[in-house]
């Protein structure tokens, strides 16, 4: 993949970034509709001279009966920090043992971030989305306010007298963080790299970076990040 890449169309690099997804039970989160909420589903096998591929059925079952041939999915992965979209349909409902499989062609073009160690957000203040961050220094939880994002770290907003108290490279829990085109709250922890003033008085920006990066985080960071990266795209344009 190139860096600066968003959209691919050739049948040729379609199937290449769909067999390097193809490695064994690869998870997905799958979307009904445009804004539904995600669904985890798995990429099971590839046919790649038929040009299909298999994906694990729904979880509960009653969601799982929704699903009739000629149902769009909206397939949201990730390809070594990568991530990748694209929209496909139900083919057919193939029954395997242990469940059922959803046959579906290969997508006519399939979109992804460009590499994450170059992409970061700035998010607009009226969109900035609020979590609690906590270190083993303090009693109670304090809110912040994400200003940047990126699929490695994020920039939170702090009160200067709770900064103060956090050495560079403290471990930070941080709980209750709500991101666009996620469905539920995610958690996870940091550790506090750097920091500058903020804008806003009596405020410093925390530079954070994520680790122990659970599967669940990476996927909804990647899903905020697509979000964002439309609506980057959508204010160049107006």
């Amino acid at each position: 993949m190139d860096d600066n890449d968003y959209t691919v169309d050739t049948p040729e690099r379609i199937g290449q970034i769909l067999r390097d997804l193809d490695h064994g039970l690869t998870l997905v989160s799958i979307r009904l509709e445009e804004s539904g909420p995600l669904h985890t589903s798995a990429l099971i096998r590839l046919d790649a001279d038929a040009r299909r591929l298999y994906l694990d059925q729904l979880q509960p079952p009653s969601l799982h009966q929704r699903i009739r041939p000629g149902q769009p999915l909206r397939v949201f992965a990730t390809l070594r920090g990568v991530a990748v979209r694209f929209t496909t349909e139900v083919r057919q409902i193939v029954s395997e043992s242990p469940g059922d499989l959803y046959e579906c062609p290969y997508p006519a073009e399939l979109q992804y971030l460009q590499r994450r160690e170059t992409f970061r957000v700035h998010i607009p203040l009226s969109n900035r989305p609020t979590l609690q961050i906590q270190g083993e220094m303090h009693e109670e939880p304090i809110e912040g306010s994400v200003v940047d994002l990126s699929a490695e770290g994020m920039c939170v907003e702090l009160p200067n007298e709770v900064l103060q108290d956090i050495p560079y490279g403290s471990r930070l829990e941080f709980t209750n963080l709500m991101l666009p085109d996620v469905q539920e709250r995610v958690s996870g922890a940091a550790r506090l790299a750097n920091s500058r003033p903020s804008t806003r008085k009596g405020h410093s920006y925390a530079g954070c970076a994520i680790i122990e990066m659970s599967a669940r985080l990476e996927r909804a960071i990647n899903v905020a990040l697509l979000f964002y990266q439309r609506e980057e795209r959508r204010r160049a344009m107006n």
